[in-house]
């Protein structure tokens, strides 16, 4: 009897051990799929943080962005905002043509993404996106699309559409990081107007200190919009724990350094832009949440 029992317990042990074996197999087999794709979104984020940098005029910038998120998503728009109208500048994967200018006002969930400048998710209903606007991208009352305002510091200048296409996914955070970044290198090129796109006016400065100033936001802008891209996971958890200067010490203290040597020390009355946009745009302008051990502004 004894023997039998040791048997089977035996036979289960090894069963089980076996049933471990190819659990642990699969496992490692889901890491490296998802590894891959990790690091093909990265790619796919650095080439178009690349490429947005470069851009000459807005039909580029629109093109590169739309591009740039249909990596992300089944089909990707882009809708400037001009005054109280939005228009489309840029589609992919749609299957037809354009529309004219569609009221603000009209469409809900756009609305509610320039009033709030964060990320809205809705359902495909005309009552959400608008009657032309439901018309040009189809209506489909189970299934969701994804807007993800893309702001300068002045305002919301336009405003990405994503969805599914009925046949995929949507990565929205990979989306909302590109439309952070696209944001900030628009803003970052307010100085040289972009078909009146966005347009900065810098006064009370000798032009040599208005290019200085110039240079020492666009500095500003573009380290922390690379710091939520390449390091977004440091930023939840900083913002979670309201701590961001913890959870990103190396990297800030490294901008706060080339911030002191190429702006702080060649200028008087040099504003600390990087403390700025780190407010603004990582600690969603509540300073507390950089955190106790934050050193504060550098003038």
């Amino acid at each position: 009897m004894n023997e039998r029992i040791s048997a089977r317990l035996a036979d289960a042990h090894n069963s089980l051990r076996e049933q471990l074996d190819l659990a642990q197999q699969h496992f490692e087999r889901l890491e490296q799929v998802l590894a891959k794709r990790e690091s093909k979104d990265i790619a796919n984020l650095n080439r178009a943080a690349r490429r947005l940098r470069a851009f000459e005029n807005r039909e580029q910038w629109s093109n590169l962005l739309v591009d740039a998120a249909q990596g992300f998503a089944g089909r990707a728009a882009l809708f400037t905002l001009q005054g109280s109208s939005l228009h489309l500048e840029a589609a992919r994967n749609t299957g037809r043509g354009s529309i004219g200018d569609v009221a603000l006002d009209s469409a809900p969930a756009f609305r509610s993404a320039v009033e709030t400048r964060d990320a809205v998710v809705a359902l495909r209903t005309r009552g959400e996106m608008s009657p032309p606007i439901a018309e040009f991208l189809g209506e489909a009352a189970d299934d969701r699309f994804y807007l993800f305002p893309i702001a300068t510091r002045e305002r919301v200048a336009a405003v990405l559409y994503a969805d599914d296409a009925g046949q995929g996914s949507v990565q929205p955070d990979a989306l909302e990081l590109l439309a952070s970044l696209a944001g900030a290198v628009l803003e970052s090129r307010a100085s040289e107007p972009v078909n009146g796109l966005v347009k900065i006016a810098h006064n009370g400065h000798p032009k040599d200190a208005q290019d200085l100033h110039r240079k020492a936001q666009r500095f500003a802008r573009l380290q922390v919009a690379e710091i939520r891209l390449y390091k977004s996971e440091n930023v939840l958890a900083g913002r979670t724990g309201r701590d961001l200067y913890t959870s990103l010490k190396s990297e800030i203290d490294g901008a706060r350094e080339v911030f002191r040597r190429d702006f702080l020390s060649t200028s008087g009355d040099m504003v600390d832009y990087l403390h700025i946009e780190l407010v603004h745009t990582l600690a969603n302008d509540e300073v507390a949440l950089l955190g106790p051990d934050y050193p504060g502004p550098l003038a």
